[in-house]
């Protein structure tokens, strides 16, 4: 009886062992190596966008708090009062 309790956990063991080891395999095949990559070129975008938007909205802030009316004055024109 111990025998076969012993024969059965191995067998058991042995499937999901196997059925682990497929899943990494295909992770790691190149089909799965692009589209881990896709999924990672994606997020750094989504990322990339959320920054800017950000940037956009706290330089609307920035210009609303200065009294800023147009972003057409530039830094240039800024500078030849300092000269």
């Amino acid at each position: 009886m111990k025998r076969i309790f012993w024969l059965i956990i191995g067998i058991a063991v042995g499937v999901y062992a196997v059925t682990r080891l497929k899943k990494k395999a295909q992770v790691l095949a190149p089909a799965g190596m692009q589209e881990s990559a896709a999924k990672l070129a994606s997020a750094v975008r989504h990322f990339g966008d959320q920054v800017r938007e950000g940037m956009a909205e706290r330089e609307t802030e920035l210009r609303d708090a200065l009294g800023i009316e147009n972003a057409s004055q530039t830094d240039s024109t800024q500078r030849k009062d300092y000269r």
